[in-house]
């Protein structure tokens, strides 16, 4: 069967590695190929593009869980697609021959590659019609089983009644345009319903954190290896998606003594889609959103500091609170 090409290629690393593995080989990686090491090379500057992308999706736990799901749906249907070449006499692709590691891009999920194979357009359009004869069958029923029932007999059918139909009540166009948004005709302008636009605010209050050395992010750099920004702001390095001016969130992080990393979810693309910093005790507003659903996800950050120093500064304040 041959072997699609993943960001686990990309950073040469096993599908089942730790994220302590990946972290470590996205950092001998990223020395190799860094741009500030391989200045005017295109290619240096290529792969650590994608390097960036292998190692931001395959650090974050969500968007690598998605990685996999899709890794794990397109060997299924590549696997699929070999049997039924098998069925038909012809023979199914071996395993692509080893190649020198050199990273590519990975290809974007495809749910519907087998909507181009012909046996399943031929299966969908049996099904399909199985079911128009099924629905015309129940629909019909009532009128053709007493005609015919009727015709044996020998007694006249019975006629179908058809339902009558009540016209909906007039309303006062200038009461209830807005409310069902009803088109009105373009010679009564005082009758057209007005242009309404709605601009959607949400915000989200950070409670005052305690450090969690377990969670809590502690790294000099953000997870795709860019530096945290000197003030409140986006990370660099992370797409910029949604784009539009309907909705704003604003992260308020006053009461939080520590920073926190935000990553703002796109729920219907299944996408981040902002990749922000906020400092201690600031706040910042992600703005020019188009509307949609989102959700906000955030992570403390202690920049630069290690698990033992995170635990000591934990442990301080109960030491200086005993007698």
């Amino acid at each position: 069967m041959a072997k699609i090409h993943t960001h686990y290629d990309n950073l040469k690393v096993a599908r089942l590695a730790p994220p302590e593995v990946i972290r470590a080989a996205y950092k001998a990686l990223t020395q190799k190929y860094h741009p500030d090491k391989n200045p005017g090379d295109e290619k240096a500057a290529r792969i650590m593009a994608i390097l960036n992308t292998a190692y931001g999706i395959l650090s974050d736990p969500v968007r690598r869980k998605e990685h996999d799901e899709w890794i794990a749906a397109e060997e299924w249907e590549i696997a699929w697609l070999d049997s039924t070449r098998a069925d038909d006499g012809h023979k199914a692709r071996d395993g692509a021959p080893a190649h020198a590691w050199e990273p590519q891009p990975v290809a974007a999920p495809t749910p519907y590659r087998r909507l181009r194979d012909a046996k399943w357009w031929l299966a969908l359009g049996a099904s399909f019609a199985a079911g128009c004869a099924v629905g015309l069958l129940a629909v019909d029923q009532p009128r053709v089983l007493p005609a015919a029932l009727a015709s044996v007999l020998g007694a006249p059918a019975v006629p179908r009644v058809q339902p009558q139909v009540v016209p909906e009540p007039a309303t006062d166009p200038a009461i209830d345009s807005w409310a069902v948004g009803k088109a009105y005709l373009p010679d009564n302008p005082a009758a057209r319903p007005p242009d309404i636009k709605a601009l959607a605010v949400t915000q989200l209050i950070v409670p005052a954190h305690a450090p969690e050395c377990d969670t809590d992010l502690q790294s000099l750099v953000a997870p795709n290896g860019e530096s945290w920004p000197l003030n409140s702001g986006y990370v660099d390095g992370y797409p910029v998606g949604n784009q539009g001016e309907e909705m704003q969130v604003k992260v308020d992080n006053t009461a939080n003594p520590s920073a926190v990393f935000v990553k703002l979810y796109d729920l219907d693309r299944r996408a981040n889609v902002r990749h922000a910093y906020v400092l201690a005790h600031a706040t910042l507003a992600i703005d020019k959103l188009a509307a949609g659903k989102y959700e906000v996800r955030y992570q403390n950050v202690d920049p630069g500091a290690g698990k033992a120093d995170c635990a000591a500064r934990a442990r301080a304040p109960a030491a200086t609170a005993a007698p």
